[in-house]
């Protein structure tokens, strides 16, 4: 996927216009690879493990980065998401206006189901082979129904999770921009097409991956069960969480260290 026409604004313009305006903000070299985290636990988690350093950036909606220099592997940047599609894209785009090459995202998801025994539990690990497009932000970057992911992204996810004994499954997911729009209705079409697993940014990180040729690759989680009967199962046990946790940090280091 490509951009033929020429955008007035854009992420670079807009950090030379910050960097400007704050003369004292200086950027560091930056690192290639860059985790974009819905899971605020692992971050506090990883700030725990690894000496950091970190950096503010922005105006209305500062962005706020932290760079980790592990003991053994790859330096890394790591970056709290910023939700829904619209604003997951501009994160997207400052992110590698900056300089990042490489991205894994990690977060929560929902699963769609019209079966009393889902195929997914919470807090099952799901691997995004392609994301379907029911938000906003990506036509303006192309006019395809699904995105996805870079497949070098994708099969170096696979073999951190295969060399690490993690059980996960892989498969598409679907974006939305209303998280509380799932009617039942919606949700068969998602088990329709074979999807398992419905968030609010994966698309739309995709496609602006794809447009500027970086690499991505996204890792969730089951954090819901959506049932077309109207049942709704939310959140994973406290137990559950916190193994997922622990998993995606593992992960985190196993997928920076294969570059």
């Amino acid at each position: 996927m490509s951009v033929t026409d020429y955008s007035i604004t854009s992420a670079r313009r807009y950090i030379d216009f910050v960097l400007s305006r704050g003369k004292e903000l200086k950027l560091p070299i930056m690192p290639r690879h860059c985790v974009i985290s819905y899971v605020p636990d692992v971050l506090e988690q990883m700030k725990k493990l690894h000496a950091h350093r970190s950096m503010r950036l922005g105006l209305t909606n500062p962005m706020q980065l932290f760079f980790f220099t592990p003991d053994e592997g790859q330096a890394f940047a790591m970056a709290r998401g910023m939700h829904g599609a619209p604003m997951a894209a501009v994160q997207l785009e400052e992110l590698i206006a900056l300089g990042c090459e490489d991205f894994l995202v990690i977060g929560p998801a929902g699963h769609p189901t019209a079966k009393g025994e889902p195929d997914l539990q919470l807090g099952d690990l799901l691997l995004a082979t392609c994301a379907w497009i029911f938000e906003g932000t990506s036509p303006h970057y192309g006019k395809d129904d699904h995105s996805s992911p870079a497949s070098l992204s994708v099969e170096r996810l696979r073999s951190a999770l295969e060399n690490l004994g993690i059980h996960f499954h892989q498969g598409a997911v679907a974006t939305t921009d209303a998280l509380y729009r799932e009617t039942g209705e919606f949700i068969k079409g998602l088990v329709a097409k074979e999807i398992l697993a419905v968030e609010m940014e994966m698309s739309a990180l995709c496609t602006v991956s794809g447009c500027r040729g970086k690499n991505l690759a996204g890792l969730l989680f089951i954090s819901d069960l959506v049932c077309s009967d109207g049942r709704w199962d939310i959140a994973p046990s406290l137990k559950v969480y916190r193994n997922v946790v622990r998993q995606f940090i593992d992960v985190v280091h196993g997928y920076v260290r294969q570059q």
